[in-house]
C-alpha cells in the first residue's frame, strides 16, 4: 500500500491515514493476475493498513482477476494479460467520472471522490482520495458488476471524523466487507445502500458463464415511477 494522506497537522482530535493499493500486476514469466483497485483504505492512526490489525478493523480486501490456464495465450491468440484486461474491463469497468464529495485544506490538503459507474449495471464499492483539487484519473479505481454484488451485510462502522479541525464536518466509515474508504458529510452514519462482492471467489465455466449472478430489482427513478403510476392509474378496467 502507498500512503496518500494523514490527518497530521489538521488539529482533528483523532488520527487517521488513507492508503491506496499498489503493485497491481503479478506474474514471473507472464502476467497471471491483475489486482483491481475498488477504492482507497483508511486507518485509525498513521500505520500501514495492511491486514487491518489493531489500527484498522479487520482485513482489507482487493479484487483479483486470475488466469488459471496453462497456456500463455488463448485460441484467439490473445496473451494472458490481454485476456485478463478484457475480463476486467467487461465486469469491472472504470468509472464514467468522479463526483467530488468533500475536501479540507488544513495540514495536507485532502479531496475525496466518489466513482460514478458507467451504467446502473455496475456499482462503486469505495471512494478515492487525492491531495490535489483535480479529479483522479479514471483508471485509479474500478466499479463492479452489480450482478456480482449484494447489499452489505453489516451497518456502517465509524472510523474517523474531523472533530476539532474546523471547516465542513465529515467522517470516514467502513461500509462493506472489503473495508474500502467511504466518506460522509457530517458525523452521522451514512444512509444508503452499500455493496459488497457476493462471494469470496467467482469462476467462469467453459462458456464464460460466471458462478455468481445476483438478480436485483431495478429501482425506478422518481420521474420514471411517476410516469409508471400515471399509466397504471389511467388504465380503464376491461368490461
Amino acid at each position: 500500500y502507498a500512503p496518500v494522506w494523514s490527518s497530521e497537522g489538521t488539529s482533528s482530535r483523532r488520527r487517521a491515514s488513507i492508503w491506496s493499493a499498489d503493485q497491481l500486476v503479478t506474474g514471473i514469466l507472464r502476467v497471471t493476475a491483475l489486482r483491481l483497485s475498488i477504492g482507497d483504505y483508511a486507518n485509525q492512526g498513521f500505520a500501514d493498513v495492511r491486514n487491518g490489525g489493531s489500527s484498522g478493523i479487520h482485513r482489507r480486501l482487493i479484487l483479483q482477476v486470475r488466469d488459471k490456464r496453462w497456456s500463455s495465450s488463448g485460441a484467439d491468440g490473445a496473451t494472458s494479460e490481454e485476456y485478463l484486461r478484457a475480463v476486467a474491463d467487461h465486469y469491472c469497468p472504470k468509472p464514467a467520472k468522479f463526483r467530488h464529495v468533500w475536501s479540507q485544506r488544513r495540514g495536507t490538503p485532502l479531496f475525496i471522490w466518489r466513482p460514478v459507474p458507467p451504467s446502473d449495471d455496475f456499482v462503486a464499492l469505495g471512494m478515492v482520495a487525492t491531495t490535489a483539487p483535480e479529479p483522479p484519473p479514471l483508471d485509479r479505481v474500478r466499479c463492479v458488476a452489480k450482478s456480482f454484488c449484494r447489499p452489505a451485510a453489516d451497518a456502517p462502522l465509524h472510523l474517523w471524523d474531523d472533530s476539532g479541525s474546523g471547516g465542513k464536518p465529515a467522517s470516514m466509515w467502513i461500509v462493506n466487507s472489503a473495508q474500502v474508504l467511504w466518506v460522509a458529510l457530517g458525523h452521522k452514519a451514512p444512509q444508503e445502500t452499500f455493496w459488497e462482492v457476493a462471494a469470496e471467489s467467482i469462476s467462469f465455466d467453459y462458456s464464460g458463464k460466471p458462478s455468481v449472478h445476483v438478480v436485483h430489482e431495478r429501482v425506478l427513478s422518481p420521474k420514471a415511477a411517476m410516469v409508471n403510476a400515471k399509466v397504471l392509474f389511467g388504465r380503464q378496467p376491461s368490461r
